[in-house]
C-alpha cells in the first residue's frame, strides 16, 4: 500500500503515543570523510551536533533512544549523550563494523516497546511533522507490520524494485555495484516496525545470505523489506518526505546543503524546495 498526504485521512492515528516507541539510532560511523577525528554523530551542523539535533527530533515521540556505537566511539559519545538525552538513553555496542543489519540487531536487544523506529545516525534534516505523519500512520487502522517512508529522486543510491502487484521485490544499492535506474524510489533514512515483526524478520534476514553485500560483504538492512512485503498489506509505503529530508551527512557538500536547508527552514516565512 502506498500512502500520500492526500489519501491518508482514515489511516492516521490521532497522535503519536511515545510510550509505545523506542528509537534505534545506528551511530557507529566515524567522521573521517568529513575530516573529523571523532564519531560522526558528534559532528556540528549549523552550530549543533548531529546528536543534539536527533535528540530534539526523537525525544517527543519515543520513550527511549538506543544509540548503537562502536567500541572505540562509545567512550567519546556516551558522556555527551547522557548529558543531552538523560534517563531515556540506552547504549548498545556493535563489536565490529559488519553492516547496518548487525547494528540494528545490536540495538534491538534493548527494545521493550510495541513499536520500533530506526533512524540512521546522520539524518538531521527530517522535519518533525514528517516523522509525526509516519508514526501516526504506523499506529493507525491499517496496522502495517512495517512502514517505509520513500521518495522518488534522480540518480538514487538506493532503489526499491516492485513486482507487478506493487509489492517490494528487491533492493538495488549503488554501494553494492547494482545498476540503478536514472530515477528511483529511495529510502528516507527512517524505518518503522512492530517490534516483534522486526525481531522475527531480523532473524530470517541474518540467517540467510540475502543481506550480504556482493561488493562490501556487509550485512545490509534494507533487504528486510522485500522479506516482510511478501504478503499484501504487510508494508505501508509513505511517500511524504522531501529530498532534502533524505540527505545524510556524508561529505562536506552534504553539510553545506543541509545547513542551507536548516537555515531556510528556520526563517519565519517561506522555505526551500529541493531541486
Amino acid at each position: 500500500m502506498i500512502v500520500t498526504r492526500t489519501n491518508s485521512d482514515r489511516l492516521l492515528d490521532a497522535a503519536v503515543i511515545a510510550t509505545h516507541w523506542t528509537a534505534i539510532v545506528p551511530a557507529a560511523g566515524l567522521g573521517s570523510r568529513l575530516n573529523f577525528d571523532k564519531p560522526k554523530i558528534l559532528y556540528p551542523i549549523a552550530g549543533r551536533t548531529i546528536l543534539e539535533r536527533l535528540a530534539d527530533l526523537l525525544a517527543p515521540v519515543a520513550s527511549r533512544m538506543v544509540l548503537v556505537l562502536s567500541p572505540e566511539g562509545s567512550a567519546a559519545v556516551e558522556p555527551v549523550a547522557r548529558r543531552v538525552i538523560g534517563k531515556h538513553l540506552a547504549i548498545a555496542v556493535q563489536p565490529a563494523p559488519i553492516g547496518m543489519a548487525d547494528a540494528v540487531a545490536c540495538g534491538l536487544a534493548q527494545v521493550e516497546t510495541q513499536h520500533t523506529l530506526i533512524v540512521w545516525g546522520d539524518q538531521v534534516a527530517i522535519r518533525p511533522e514528517s516523522l509525526d505523519f509516519c508514526m501516526r500512520l504506523h499506529q493507525g487502522p491499517a496496522h502495517p507490520q512495517a512502514t517505509l517512508p520513500t521518495l522518488w529522486r534522480e540518480r538514487p543510491y538506493i532503489h526499491f524494485e516492485r513486482n507487478t502487484e506493487g509489492r517490494l521485490a528487491r533492493v538495488l544499492q549503488a554501494r553494492e555495484g547494482d545498476l540503478l535506474p536514472d530515477r528511483g524510489e529511495s529510502d528516507s533514512g527512517i524505518f518503522l516496525f512492530r517490534t516483534q515483526v522486526l525481531r522475527d524478520f531480523m532473524f530470517q534476514l541474518l540467517a540467510s545470505n540475502q543481506c550480504v553485500g556482493a561488493r562490501t560483504d556487509e550485512r545490509n538492512f534494507l533487504p528486510i523489506f522485500p522479506l516482510i512485503d511478501r504478503n499484501v498489506g504487510n508494508v505501508v509505503t509513505a511517500q511524504v518526505m522531501t529530498e532534502a529530508e533524505s540527505v545524510g551527512v556524508n561529505s562536506a557538500a552534504d553539510v553545506e546543503y543541509i545547513e542551507r536547508i536548516l537555515s531556510t527552514a528556520s526563517r519565519p516565512a517561506g522555505g526551500e524546495t529541493p531541486s
